[in-house]
């Protein structure tokens, strides 16, 4: 794992509409790598590495909740992950202070999960969407083509280490009862993902209805999200990306629908 790529991304700071200076380093980043991408009008970033009937997309979203500031520093420091043990962390500071300043793991440590991966795999897709936090207009906005022989969802925007959203806005990502879940379970309930969510948006809510195709949202690593006191727990990213390299290794190329929306109480 790239420690250091990961505290360049988290560095960089972002707010919904002002998601550009990150956008345009992982552009760079991207060209760098020979990787295939283009950028829309509204700065969304799609990257395909490899080719097949049907792909895996990875997803992540650019944009955080944090005031803008001048610069983020990040520094290593000791946190607790979701079973209070201390673990090796990131967090943001002001420059030269002691002032913590949000460091965007909400999604940005997503982003550096989703940079691993399509290094990593054969066939992927990743999709890198602006405005989120702001009900998911990016993803609204992005046109139909390039998503077209997408198989399923992956997005990395579940917080601490353990969760995963059973439910966006009420309705199932995935059929419990089909064979993109009986392949995925035991994968998740081996990484440690337990703790089954109902969360109110994110990207792969408007991507699974757009294109009937079965998604998972699952835990990125951060915690304190929305809040200046926010760290990404190293090890938790880790595990997030070998559990994305199984479960694609696993789902593989092939399309999974999902069973028409239905909206769950909660």
């Amino acid at each position: 794992m790239d420690i250091s790529l990961l505290k360049s991304i988290l560095s960089i700071p972002t707010q919904t509409g002002e998601e550009m200076k990150l956008v345009y380093f992982l552009c760079e980043y991207l060209h760098a790598k020979s990787i295939s991408y283009k950028i829309d009008e509204k700065g969304n970033i799609m990257a395909q590495k490899g080719s097949a009937d049907f792909m895996p997309c990875v997803v992540a979203h650019t944009d955080t909740v944090h005031s803008l500031v001048d610069a983020i520093e990040i520094r290593e420091v000791l946190r607790f992950n979701a079973q209070s043990e201390l673990k090796k962390s990131l967090t943001g500071f002001l420059p030269n202070s002691d002032t913590p300043t949000g460091c965007g793991g909400d999604d940005k440590a997503g982003v550096f999960i989703c940079l691993e991966l399509i290094e990593e795999l054969e066939n992927v897709k990743v999709f890198f969407p602006v405005s989120e936090e702001n009900g998911c207009l990016g993803t609204l906005t992005a046109s139909d083509e390039w998503f077209t022989n997408v198989g399923y969802y992956i997005q990395f925007d579940s917080p601490e280490n353990n969760t995963m959203s059973l439910t966006l806005r009420g309705n199932r990502l995935f059929d419990e009862n089909g064979v993109f879940w009986n392949k995925s379970k035991e994968i998740l309930f081996n990484h440690g993902i337990i703790n089954h969510q109902h969360h109110p948006f994110t990207d792969v809510k408007v991507l699974g209805e757009r294109f009937n195709v079965s998604c998972l949202n699952l835990a990125t690593g951060y915690y304190n999200l929305h809040t200046p006191t926010e760290y990404v727990v190293l090890e938790d990213v880790e595990n997030a990306i070998d559990l994305g390299k199984k479960l694609i290794g696993c789902l593989g190329i092939e399309k999974y629908e999902r069973a028409l929306n239905y909206d769950v109480s909660y």
